[in-house]
């Protein structure tokens, strides 16, 4: 850990290095040694913020040194001796601070009963060295909390970025497949057309081809943008529209209007992918779609059903079934199927509490 934390503004505790040399007469060849002592102290310290971990208990015994040959000159030494404190509650730990501590007050209170023996004096160069320590101990708590933060910010944002690109692909994976599906029903119906020798219906199966292919794109383009929402009011009439374009009886039992207003914007592609599927592997020609709004324990839900009357005695689930269940189990509801009749059902709570009691009443 390195310790750029002591900034440049901590040096002006050392003003506390010149205090005794001020309060009482000194030579001039005082001054300049302890004027040189100071900026090699100042040296080995920038130095010593920069160091790699392998290297710094060097440093660290170089400013001891300097704060020792000064001593006997200079009492002011224990502000020297109080930024070595710093550094060792910045850097130790446990049993091992605790050792470091006691030699260094040890040391310093040997060199001051030696050259400055005033019990003052020794008790005041203990306090401060005590105190600046814990000040370290408190700087490195808070550099590990910070970096614990950081490393759970990054942590949510990777988390974050996944599930964005999950959601993604399974919202192209739902678009691209019912759009590809209805594109090779159109161009496979244009063919059939043509091969009966009846173009004008050949030429109106590519029109919506054309149109449908735009369609889907733009569709691409606004999931991509993150504010594809164009309603079930909108989507589901298009969907029963090309079911019915192929052959497929609906009949739709749910109020569109509420259904819209109350249902998340996933519901969307949760339909296009079930009418996809149909589309694509079901057998049959009729659908019954039902939506109502219940009550349960868990407060106010709403349930979709499809029925179809394909033949269908094995389901296996596959990345659009799953990415159905995926949807509504983030919203808090649930998908699940029964075969023989073939049903889907959908739960989710309700969007709007206040409508949703009204409209249940």
């Amino acid at each position: 850990m390195q310790t750029n934390t002591m900034r440049r503004g901590y040096l002006v505790y050392l003003g506390f290095y010149f205090l005794p040399p001020l309060l009482q007469p000194t030579p001039l060849w005082q001054w300049a040694i302890l004027t040189s002592a100071l900026g090699a102290f100042l040296f080995i310290y920038q130095k010593l913020d920069q160091a790699q971990p392998a290297k710094r208990w060097w440093w660290l015994a170089g400013l001891s040194a300097i704060a020792s040959a000064v001593t006997p000159l200079n009492s002011g030494s224990m502000a020297m001796f109080a930024y070595i404190s710093f550094f060792l509650g910045f850097w130790l730990n446990g049993g091992r601070f605790i050792a470091a501590i006691l030699l260094l007050l040890l040391w310093q209170a040997a060199l001051l009963w030696l050259w400055h023996p005033q019990l003052w004096l020794q008790a005041y160069a203990v306090i401060v060295a005590l105190g600046v320590s814990v000040t370290g101990i408190v700087e490195r708590i808070r550099l590990q909390h910070q970096q614990a933060q950081q490393r759970s910010d990054a942590e949510l944002q990777l988390m974050a970025r996944q599930l964005e690109r999950e959601r993604i692909a399974r919202d192209l994976h739902d678009l691209l497949g019912h759009s590809l599906a209805s594109i090779a029903l159109k161009a496979e119906l244009a063919d059939v057309w043509l091969a009966q020798q009846q173009p004008q219906a050949a030429r109106q199966q590519l029109a919506d081809l054309q149109q449908l292919a735009r369609h889907s794109l733009l569709q691409v383009r606004q999931t991509i943008s993150g504010y594809r929402q164009q309603g079930l009011d909108v989507l589901l009439p298009e969907l029963l529209a090309l079911l019915r374009s192929n052959g497929w009886h609906c009949l739709v039992d749910a109020d569109l209007t509420a259904l819209a207003a109350q249902s998340p914007p996933e519901l969307e592609l949760c339909l296009t992918e079930l009418c996809t599927n149909l589309l694509k592997h079901s057998d049959g020609n009729e659908l019954f779609l039902q939506a109502r709004l219940l009550s349960g324990n868990d407060g106010h839900y709403w349930q979709l059903q499809l029925q179809d009357n394909g033949q269908c005695s094995n389901l296996v689930p596959g990345c659009g079934l799953t990415g159905i269940r995926q949807r509504l189990q983030a919203l808090g509801g649930s998908f699940s199927w029964q075969l023989a009749p073939t049903r889907f059902v959908l739960r989710w709570p309700c969007q709007q509490p206040t409508t949703c009691r009204e409209h249940a009443a």
